[in-house]
């Protein structure tokens, strides 16, 4: 297997399981909590040690209790975090997610008091013992400087970047990677109704790229670097259960099969299925068999 870099971002999730959504000014019980380590970079690390793979994570995290704790359950699923910055003072970032049991649907707020990882960190890892380095796309400058270095130092090795949310300057990113994985409210907020005609733009941006992006329940829509453009179907489990990182794990699928010498499509088939698993399970742990 591969030893892959990550670098994103782990938040404290605090998720409470419940009947229904409330309405505003409601009081529900939960039916149940869970408190673990998430974020959309975590969770795709976490996936991919599934499979086998070194996978090594670059974050901030705060040097506090919950920073720790957040530190240990990467470790117990055998995520390095060898190149994590620690940062006394702050809180690490913490979503408060409230899960709906009858729909699977979940509604986060989110709270950030924590500095992002640099590009003054990111240099002085030693990248040339890496196979594949995936990025999310935030921290747009430091992420800017990260995908240029690594350009500049790599020999072969793919870069990915994750394009989930619309960020000042984030165009900017798209020409720096190989693989672009972009989600449906991404493309809905550039005012595309579907991903044919988002891709059109994207490819102007980024002529070189695989281009990925979800759609939801259509599944997803994948152009390659001959520009032959697929539709993939989604793989609903019997019911649903738990949306939370489905497109985390979607990622991961992608970044496996890819990085397996698989085709874009095989691997887009792949992601697919893997996150219909995801969304019939509730967390993470224990996907891949």
């Amino acid at each position: 297997m591969s030893h892959i870099l990550i670098v994103g971002i782990a938040t404290l999730d605090i998720i409470n399981i419940v009947n229904h959504y409330p309405v505003e000014d409601e009081e529900i019980r939960a039916l149940s909590q869970r408190i673990n380590c998430g974020g959309n970079a975590a969770n795709t690390a976490s996936i991919l040690t599934q499979y086998g793979h070194k996978t090594e994570f670059a974050v901030t995290l705060a040097d506090e209790p919950d920073g720790h704790r957040i530190r240990d359950q990467l470790t117990a699923r055998l995520v390095a975090t060898n190149y994590c910055r620690f940062v006394r003072g702050g809180k690490v970032p913490t979503s408060y997610i409230t899960l709906n049991q009858k729909t699977g649907s979940r509604t986060i707020v989110h709270y950030r008091d924590l500095p992002e990882y640099e590009y003054e960190h990111f240099k002085q890892i030693p990248l040339e013992t890496f196979d594949w380095f995936h990025f999310e796309g935030r921290n747009i400058p430091a992420v800017k400087q990260m995908l240029i270095n690594t350009q500049q130092r790599r020999v072969d090795q793919p870069i990915s970047l994750e394009v989930e949310k619309e960020r000042e300057d984030i165009d900017d990113l798209l020409p720096l990677a190989d693989v672009l994985l972009f989600s449906k409210s991404f493309a809905t907020g550039r005012g595309f109704n579907n991903a044919p005609e988002f891709f059109e733009l994207i490819r102007r941006l980024a002529p070189e790229a695989m281009l990925v992006c979800t759609w939801g329940e259509q599944g997803a829509w994948l152009r390659d670097t001959n520009n032959t453009e697929h539709h993939v179907p989604a793989y609903p489990p019997p019911r649903v259960i738990d949306t939370l990182a489905a497109g985390d794990t979607f990622n991961a699928g992608i970044i496996h099969c890819l990085n397996n010498g698989n085709t874009l499509l095989e691997a887009v088939k792949h992601a697919c299925q893997l996150a219909g698993l995801k969304v019939g399970q509730s967390g993470i742990d224990g996907l891949v068999l």
